[in-house]
């Protein structure tokens, strides 16, 4: 069943390779202007997990074969590939971001208040996009490719029982 949801092709592997490259190129140049190349690392890695991945999870699920643009190279899997990362980061940032102010809200406004303050603690600090709330930003992630894929294999059972 995973088979036939996770097939990839050329132009994921053109994907992953441009952000990768893309990546060392920023690392490269943001630590010869910066004092700290690790914090610029975590914060690059902490975008390609709480973003990029649940992004790319929903579109190689459900847009897999999706074309948003025409004619940018002359190589179809480079057009798909630039697709593809477009579309990526749109889910990401559609499905991330508001389960962050959902996040912010129920922490800071939505109960557990005592006498000795928010028991739950507080986000306003914290940025979740570039991996800072660790615990909550990974359980952000887990919780989004876990509906994405449970409707996946959900939606494969009740074609299969159909046919």
């Amino acid at each position: 069943m995973f088979k036939q949801m996770f097939q990839f092709r050329k132009d994921d592997l053109i994907m992953w390779a441009g952000i990768g490259a893309f990546s060392l190129i920023i690392l490269a140049a943001l630590s010869l202007i910066g004092s700290n190349g690790f914090l610029i690392l975590k914060d690059l890695l902490g975008l390609a997990v709480v973003i990029l991945l649940p992004g790319y999870v929903i579109v190689k699920l459900y847009l897999d074969n999706f074309q948003v643009s025409e004619n940018m190279t002359k190589d179809p899997d480079v057009n798909k590939a630039i697709d593809k990362i477009i579309m990526s980061m749109g889910c990401g940032v559609a499905c991330i971001i508001p389960l962050n102010f959902l996040w912010n809200y129920l922490l800071t406004m939505g109960g557990g208040e005592s006498a000795k303050g928010n028991i739950w603690g507080n986000v306003d600090e914290e940025m979740i996009y570039t991996g800072s709330a660790t615990y909550r930003a990974l359980f952000t992630v887990i919780l989004v490719l876990a509906i994405a894929i449970g409707t996946k294999i959900y939606l494969l059972k009740k074609k299969q029982s159909t046919t």
